[in-house]
């Protein structure tokens, strides 16, 4: 990829703001953007979260971040494959560094440790016509809070390790995993695919679904380029878009 600019560089660092990804989005908007740039905040005011939810979360107690990519060299039909390389260095950070048992993501991008959720991502993208210019990468991952009064099954790196993190040293830390995984991206973005696979939740495995208020079964086959979840079923293979069914966490 021709952008010179590492992931972090360069980091700004906020001690509150409504949104980190807002922050981004302004300074593409401002045409001030440049590939690799990260926004950090201690907290947000109103941190975005799947669905249009405010992601809540207590103040310095976690990693909240968003990412700004130049997508202009990129396929607009990697759209998926982006938010894979996320979920993957989220995923790496945590089994690697911390070594987090029974870490999963949950289709299409919600990192899990067992069945309780201890990461998210949300990316929103700026395309012009048929052209992808930004995406703008949010990232969230629990490290010491111990409650979440309105996610039940929430949960942080504290709670799994018994003991606190440093906020900015996992910042550090996780700016390597993010660059690492990028340049996967960019090196062999069918590896992308099949690694993300190899950590979905339920992969291969009989699962419970969600489609149009009906409660469904069927054996969870792999996540396609596309980013649609492919299932068999009793009368055959289905595909769905996000949003158009919801997993059942077992």
């Amino acid at each position: 990829m021709a952008n010179s600019h590492k992931i972090g560089n360069p980091l700004i660092e906020l001690s509150t703001v409504d949104s980190t990804n807002n922050y981004a989005m302004h300074l593409i908007n401002e045409n001030m953007a440049v590939h690799g740039l990260v926004v950090r905040a201690d907290y947000q005011t109103h941190g975005k979260g799947q669905h249009g939810n405010i992601w809540k979360a207590e103040e310095s107690k976690n990693l909240l971040l968003s990412i700004l990519l130049d997508m202009r060299e990129i396929r607009l039909e990697d759209q998926f494959l982006i938010n894979a390389t996320f979920c993957l260095a989220t995923a790496n950070l945590l089994m690697d560094e911390y070594e987090i048992p029974e870490i999963s993501i949950k289709w299409p991008n919600d990192v899990y440790a067992g069945n309780r959720k201890i990461a998210g991502i949300l990316i929103e993208n700026v395309i012009r016509g048929t052209d992808w210019q930004y995406a703008i990468v949010g990232i969230g991952v629990n490290i010491n809070q111990l409650a979440f009064p309105e996610l039940t099954s929430a949960i942080s790196l504290k709670q799994i390790t018994k003991k606190n993190h440093s906020v900015p040293k996992c910042t550090k830390v996780f700016l390597k995993y993010l660059n690492a995984q990028y340049a996967k991206f960019d090196e062999n973005r069918a590896e992308v695919l099949d690694e993300y696979n190899s950590l979905l939740m339920g992969h291969q495995q009989q699962i419970s679904y969600v489609y149009k208020h009906e409660l469904r079964s069927g054996k969870l086959l792999f996540v396609e380029k596309s980013g649609e979840i492919s299932i068999q079923t009793n009368t055959g293979k289905e595909s769905y878009r996000h949003k158009e069914i919801e997993l059942e966490i077992q």
